[in-house]
């Protein structure tokens, strides 16, 4: 193994005679995740005393490293590295714990994990103008206001209403993709997840239902740069708007 530097991750959650084996597992994944450069990270140990997960970084891919990182710290990271970190912190949510990243040299914090400090509060009853998207599966009723349901992502979207002559028109568009736009009322939960409580649809529009590498090559056909990851970043950034325009639903 190439000469390199130490950093420790160290988790006030558990101790290393307490830390089952499956979620240390998971912290070392989502640890290398974060950190990236994956072959010049090295385990090392677990020191006592909470769990402190010590590595060594090659020397060489220290500054990428480092870089990625510092990144990662002002939320502008790379997409899978902030993921990694987010799924940290949530875990050490879910352990009722918090940690540290640091560098064993100069025992500088380079990235702090609040976990059980930073417990979102949860909202309900939140009154906004938004817009759900989904597959048109149900239109049905005899009161005033009509329920629609929705399918997104393999999970039906209920709470949905919309007057007569609106229902009439999104039942001619059963099976199909649709953007409702309405005011709902929206709860958030301690994760801060969305989810939509009431939708009093108002308008909506139909949406292209076309594979991704469709869309992709008519993206391509503009003037512009394409990098080699262009097709994972699109795919990502389409899932993400999906939970977003749903209320994380």
């Amino acid at each position: 193994m190439a000469e390199g530097e130490e950093y420790r991750l160290k988790i006030e959650a558990y101790t290393p005679d307490t830390m089952p084996m499956e979620r240390l597992a998971e912290y070392l994944a989502e640890l290398a995740m974060m950190l990236g450069e994956r072959s010049a990270v090295h385990f090392v140990r677990l020191d006592p005393s909470s769990t402190s997960i010590v590595h060594t970084i090659e020397r060489e891919a220290i500054p990428k490293v480092r870089h990625r990182t510092a990144s990662v710290r002002r939320g502008i990271g790379p997409r899978d590295a902030v993921r990694a970190y987010n799924k940290i912190n949530r875990m050490l949510v879910a352990d009722n714990g918090t940690a540290v990243w640091r560098d064993e040299r100069t025992q500088a914090e380079i990235i702090v994990f609040p976990g059980r400090q930073e417990v979102e509060e949860r909202f309900t009853g939140v009154r906004q103008h938004g817009t759900i998207d989904g597959e048109v599966i149900r239109v049905g009723g005899h009161r005033i206001l009509i329920p629609v349901i929705l399918k997104s992502n393999e999970r039906e979207i209920t709470g949905c209403w919309a007057d007569r002559i609106m229902a009439k028109a999104l039942a001619g568009c059963l099976f199909e993709p649709v953007r409702l736009f309405g005011v709902g009322r929206w709860n958030r939960d301690e994760d801060g997840r969305w989810s939509v409580d009431v939708f009093r649809i108002r308008s909506f529009k139909k949406l292209r239902d076309v594979p991704l590498s469709e869309a992709l090559s008519e993206l391509r056909a503009i003037n512009t740069e394409w990098s080699p990851d262009s097709y994972d970043e699109l795919g990502e950034i389409r899932e993400d708007r999906a939970e977003a325009a749903n209320g994380g639903v």
